[in-house]
Parts: C-alpha cells; sequence; structure tokens
C-alpha cells in the first residue's frame, strides 16, 4: 500500500501552486477539511487554518506553506499556471519531469494531511500559509489569534533526523541602475550561458554552484570594445542564477575567445554550456564606458558566504539573485542569523552602491528565529526520534529563510522547531525527496504526538 503522505503529496501535485496562484490549492485543502468534518478558516490571502480539537487536549501547532518555486528545463514545454508536475519514483526518490518537484513545501503539507486524516487521539491546528517563496505574505498577514497552541512545528526544512532550532533572517534588496541607451548599432551577438546546477541561495550557497551572471560577466570583459544592449540573467531572489543572457555588439572576432572560456569553465562546471548566434537588426546600445561599468560592477559582486560559525555552518551570505539591464534592475538576497555580520554586508552594499552610482532599495526583511535547545519541545522530538532510533537526532541552525519569525511575533512564548525529510536541490529542476526519509519523518512525528497526547 502507497505511503499516505506521498498520496497526498501526488494529489497536490496536480494543482498548479506557483506563488501568488493558489487559490487552487487553497481550495483543495478546504474540501479536504469538509470532507472530513473539521474546523476551517480562509482568509483573502488564501491561507487556510483546519482545527481539529480532541478531549479539549492542548493542541500541537503544524505549520505548512502551500507555494512552490517553478522552475523548468529550457526546452520543456510546461505551463506552471495550468499544467500538474509530473512526479515520478526512481532510485529511492520522488522526482519530476524537467521541472522543480515542489517537495518544497508540498511534502510538508502533505504530512500534515496525513496527520489530519489520521486517528491518533491528539489536538491539532493545521496552519497552510501562501506565498513564502516570494512576499512572505501569507505568514505575514495571517491572523492567528484563535489558535490555542503554544508548540509549533513547521515542515519545511530539508534534512532528514535533523531538528533545526535556528534559521536566518532574508533582506530583500533592490539595486536600481541608471543606464542610458544613447547609441545604435545594427550587427550583435547574443550569448546564453546556462548548465548551471542553480539551487536555493540558502541551502546551495556554500556548495560552489556558480552564478550565471558572475560568469557571463568575467566572460564578457575579456571583449575589449564590447557595447550591450542587454543582459538579463536570474528568475527569483531565492534562486541562485543558472541561466543569463546577453546581447552586445563588438568588432572583435570571439567565436574562440567564447570556446574556450567554456573550456575552462567546463573543468569546474560539467554541464556548462555557452551557445553563440549573430543578430542582425538596428537596437540600441550603451555607450563603452557604461558597458564596462556595468560588467565590471557584476563581475566584482560578493555573491556567495561571508561567514560560517563555530560549527561550520553559515551565517551570513548574499546572493546576486536577478540582473535586468532593460529596467535597470540588480535583485539581491541577504540571509544571516548574526546581525552585527548582516549590518556588515549591508555596508559593502552601500560601498558598491556608491562605487558605481546606483541606488540601494531595502524592500523587505523577515526575521529569522532561535529556540533554546533545553526547551521542552525539543527534548520531547530527541525523546520521540530515539523510539526508532539508536541515536540522537542532529541539532542545528539553517541558513535559510523561513516563516516562523513571523509566528514567534503573533504568539507571545511560542516554542518552534523545523523538521522534515529529506530533499536535495530545491527550487532547481534536480528537486527530490527521499521515499524513505518520509516514511521516517512520519514515523516520527507520530511518536511524538502519541507521546504527548
Amino acid at each position: 500500500m502507497e505511503n499516505k503522505t506521498i498520496y497526498f503529496f501526488k494529489e497536490i501535485s496536480k494543482i498548479p501552486r506557483e506563488s501568488g496562484n493558489e487559490e487552487k490549492i487553497s481550495n483543495y485543502i478546504i474540501d479536504f477539511a469538509k470532507k472530513r468534518n473539521l474546523e476551517y478558516i480562509k482568509d483573502k490571502y488564501n491561507n487556510v487554518i483546519i482545527k481539529k480539537y480532541v478531549n479539549n487536549k492542548l493542541p500541537i501547532i503544524l505549520q505548512a506553506h502551500l507555494d512552490m518555486v517553478c522552475e523548468k528545463d529550457l526546452n520543456k514545454d510546461f505551463n506552471f499556471k495550468t499544467d500538474s508536475i509530473e512526479v515520478i519514483e526512481e532510485d529511492g526518490y520522488l522526482k519530476a519531469n524537467g521541472t522543480t518537484l515542489g517537495a518544497d513545501n508540498g511534502i510538508g503539507v502533505a504530512e500534515i494531511l496525513n496527520l489530519l486524516d489520521s486517528n491518533l487521539d491528539v489536538s491539532i491546528e493545521a496552519v497552510f500559509t501562501t506565498c513564502e517563496e516570494t512576499t512572505m505574505e501569507g505568514a505575514e498577514k495571517i491572523d492567528l489569534s484563535s489558535l490555542k497552541g503554544t508548540r509549533m512545528i513547521n515542515l519545511d526544512g530539508f534534512d532528514a533526523d535533523t531538528i533545526l532550532i535556528e534559521s536566518a533572517s532574508f533582506t530583500d534588496i533592490d539595486i536600481i541602475l541608471d543606464y542610458k541607451f544613447s547609441e545604435k548599432d545594427n550587427h550583435f551577438y547574443k550569448i546564453n550561458l546556462t548548465g548551471l546546477d542553480g539551487g536555493h541561495s540558502g541551502f546551495d550557497i556554500n556548495k560552489n554552484k556558480g552564478n550565471s551572471v558572475i560568469l557571463l560577466s568575467d566572460l564578457l570583459l575579456n571583449i575589449s570594445d564590447i557595447r550591450i544592449n542587454n543582459f538579463s540573467g536570474g528568475t527569483k531572489i531565492n534562486v541562485i542564477p543558472s541561466t543569463s543572457e546577453v546581447i552586445f555588439t563588438t568588432k572583435e572576432n570571439i567565436i574562440d575567445l567564447v570556446k574556450n572560456y567554456e573550456k575552462e569553465k567546463r573543468k569546474r562546471y560539467s554541464n556548462l554550456k555557452i551557445s553563440i548566434e549573430e543578430i542582425n537588426s538596428e537596437k540600441n546600445i550603451l555607450n563603452k564606458e557604461d558597458t564596462k561599468k556595468l560588467l565590471k560592477s557584476l563581475s566584482s559582486f560578493k555573491h556567495g558566504v561571508f561567514n560560517i560559525n563555530e560549527r561550520g555552518e553559515v551565517t551570513t551570505s548574499e546572493n546576486l539573485s536577478l540582473v535586468n539591464l532593460e529596467n535597470n534592475l540588480i535583485q539581491v538576497g541577504l540571509r544571516s542569523s548574526r546581525e552585527k555580520e548582516r549590518e556588515k554586508v549591508l555596508e559593502y552594499l552601500k560601498d558598491f552602491c556608491k562605487e558605481f552610482n546606483y541606488e540601494l532599495i531595502i524592500r523587505g526583511y523577515q526575521k529569522g528565529f532561535k529556540t533554546e535547545e533545553s526547551s521542552k519541545l525539543v527534548n520531547d522530538l530527541i525523546k520521540a526520534y530515539r523510539m526508532v532510533n539508536d541515536k540522537n537526532p542532529t541539532l542545528k541552525s539553517v541558513h535559510i529563510g523561513v516563516e516562523v519569525g513571523f509566528f514567534k511575533d503573533k504568539i507571545k512564548g511560542l516554542d518552534v522547531v523545523i523538521i522534515s525529510p529529506k530533499i536535495i536541490g530545491a527550487h532547481s529542476i534536480n528537486e527530490k525527496v527521499e521515499i524513505d526519509s518520509i516514511i521516517k519523518c512520519d514515523k516520527w512525528l507520530i511518536n511524538y504526538l502519541e507521546m504527548i497526547k
């Protein structure tokens, strides 16, 4: 018989649920509650709360987000607004066919549905939020005043056999450029740099996956008389850029230069591909000085890890997420679990903008969270884990932005942790979740709920 969490996950995967497009998945959750005569609340942000109270017992809060990051192979014909994710079972993992899988955080949603569908003698308050992968508006705006629980398990992690007790804050930054197209030309080259792994800008930031914007800028700086028509790279602020494109003019013969650069970089990034084609059409261009200034700023940008702690965990980093010259925009995601480190990175960004005459705008800030290792929630989860494992789970900090900072603000005295199955390659087309770890995480949760009932 198929694991019930996997069953619910496959059902969820049939429903388009990109951030900002969660109404259908929200309605699915409501229909689930109605069929089981469970109390539910839905707000105008498509957040849903389901309450299952048993014998006046103090409930445990279980939380996950409904939306997913939507990335696909460039050659894949797929519409995230209408099409279902094709879930594949292979080599002990659930994967998708040419797209992100949405295990982040669909598998957490499915685990909660599994528990709500069970006969466990325990009270549960299930909270499903929206827009976690973009604005965090769901968690920011949700009304939690009707909840009774004081302990919360968030299921939006990546590591199996692990209790996450701390997460980083996230600062959402726009850098506004001021480039003007003062010249024209009629013969251009278009270069596409593809094949990098991409990945989650927090979880994967220390894995040397490469940044397509920086690599392409490095290449272009070798062309002495280059003048750019357009430069674009990256898709979302929480995704490491895996593809970039540039349209430019030059009188140099650049074919060998491009081939040699690709050959050299493939020693480190084995799937890197750089394609080039000619375009004959009149277009606006930046002058030579502005082109060099733009490329220098992108190439020199300090993307990646800034600080690590004594356990070797990343505490502060930034992701050069997106460049769109047409809109005169660079986007940067700054993560940190140390406020003083965050302030130093902000100072670096201010100096960067001053050097290149750009404008810095902080668009949003999301708090991290920290729960003490000595808390009852943590210790009870350790006991529940040891019921089926001859060891303790790992306790760790994580370099991702999660919603629980909002929950800690809204529910005073809330104890909160994050647990999950093993998810690899989140926010990329290589995303997969280990089947055995789903089963183990289900059992861990059930052990805990049976222990506190």
